[in-house]
């Protein structure tokens, strides 16, 4: 068998390797949505969880929360109100703000959408271990504390003072 040419690439290839897992996981849950009775999507299950928790929430505190662009979170939240998961009303003290809560139909699934959720954990804890979910939080700080941009832009800078 030919080696995976993103192993070969070490650092260079992790980010695709980081796309190639999340895009495999996304895939096979999407079939596993498909073969039940489930109209939802793959990513839709931490909106599900957030609201259940928070009760209802704007866009933008979805997006803080979950550390999403507004956009996305606009895009998925919009879908899910199409599918009748989500309601979405005017907030009384601000006209601009969409207050965001699940709808009687989620939470009448909710039940049956936790057990498929608890076998999708089941096998994603199968897969990795606590070490990488360690390492994948120490990665997400170091990004907090500065993002991959800023952090070019440094290097890019340390090496035109020392071309000056």
């Amino acid at each position: 068998m030919e080696k995976d040419f993103l192993t070969t690439l070490d650092y260079s290839g992790i980010i695709a390797r980081v796309k190639r897992f999340s895009d495999s996981i996304i895939y096979d849950v999407r079939k596993i949505y498909d073969n039940s009775e489930f109209d939802i999507e793959p990513n839709w299950h931490l909106y599900f969880l957030l609201l259940e928790k928070e009760h209802r929430l704007t866009v933008t505190e979805i997006a803080d929360k979950l550390k999403f662009s507004h956009p996305a979170v606009i895009k998925v939240i919009k879908k899910m109100e199409e599918k009748g998961y989500v309601l979405i009303s005017t907030d009384e003290k601000d006209s601009r703000k969409k207050l965001i809560e699940l709808s009687q139909k989620s939470k009448e699934m909710f039940p049956a959408f936790k057990l498929q959720w608890k076998k999708i954990k089941d096998i994603v804890n199968e897969i990795v271990n606590e070490n990488f979910l360690l390492q994948f939080s120490q990665i997400e700080k170091n990004l907090d504390e500065k993002n991959f941009f800023e952090r070019f832009n440094d290097d890019k800078k340390l090496k035109n003072n020392k071309i000056q």
